[in-house]
């Protein structure tokens, strides 16, 4: 498989790295598979060898014996065995008691749970259901086409008796013109209509920055921990994940209103 398709498999937009070290001999990797070995070290160094631009942030053993998970850049997933010579990417079911589980995905939905429930609601943008049915917590990116199609419905979500909670999710950045034009927005007096502006008629006034910033930095780092590589990013209380842009009617559906 090519380097860039790896990357894009895992949705990471990263230039490729330098060729890899000559790989251990297939019989080699296959007794250390067998006997259970694990070489945290040779998985690690695998990784920086093909794909530089990538960072192994944690390893350990997955659910399938005789492979390891491995977390890549604090939000992907991928699993590898234990000399790290062979990976592969893509979910991991378990078929448990006649349901189908997705092993890296419910992982996600207990952090998710836990960081939503922390979440200060003054620090997000909020369009409030007129008769509230449900609510979802969205990571948004000014510039993204799809998060302005999804707000140019936001009337028809809280009509519907969705409430919509927006998060700051720059997808180029902390540093990117959008992560400022973001912060501008956080700090408006009238966010609500800030984001509308921003989202609609690109269209961004400057407003004094303070701590009314802040939560632009820290939605994008809890975006990080959620798995958000790609906005909108659309999520439940209890942290699944619903999908990027829903129609009001898809939105209804999902949400089994």
């Amino acid at each position: 498989m090519k380097r860039w398709l790896f990357i894009a498999l895992l949705g990471l937009f990263s230039a490729c790295g330098a060729q890899t070290d000559k790989a251990p001999a297939a019989d080699d990797s296959a007794k250390s598979a067998a006997a259970g070995q694990t070489d945290d070290a040779a998985i690690r160094k695998a990784f920086a060898d093909s794909f530089s631009h990538l960072r192994v942030t944690n390893v350990k053993a997955a659910p399938v014996p005789g492979m390891m998970e491995v977390e890549v850049n604090g939000r992907q997933t991928v699993y590898s065995t234990p000399d790290g010579r062979y990976v592969f990417t893509g979910d991991l079911l378990e078929l448990k008691d006649g349901d189908v589980v997705n092993v890296a995905e419910a992982k996600f939905e207990k952090v998710r749970k836990a960081g939503i429930a922390k979440l200060n609601r003054d620090d997000m943008i909020t369009y409030p259901a007129k008769n509230q049915k449900a609510e979802v917590f969205v990571f948004t990116d000014i510039t993204c086409g799809y998060c302005r199609k999804l707000h140019r419905h936001i009337d028809a979500y809280t009509d519907e008796g969705v409430t919509v909670h927006y998060l700051a999710f720059p997808r180029a950045g902390l540093k990117s013109s959008a992560a400022q034009g973001m912060r501008y927005v956080w700090c408006n007096d009238d966010r609500r209509q800030a984001l509308t502006d921003a989202k609609l008629h690109d269209k961004v006034d400057k407003a004094d920055l303070g701590k009314c910033a802040d939560p632009v930095n820290q939605d994008y780092a809890m975006g990080i921990k959620f798995g958000v590589h790609g906005t909108p990013a659309i999520f439940t209380a209890d942290g699944k994940q619903l999908g990027g842009y829903l129609s009001p009617e898809q939105m209804k559906k999902a949400l089994k209103l």
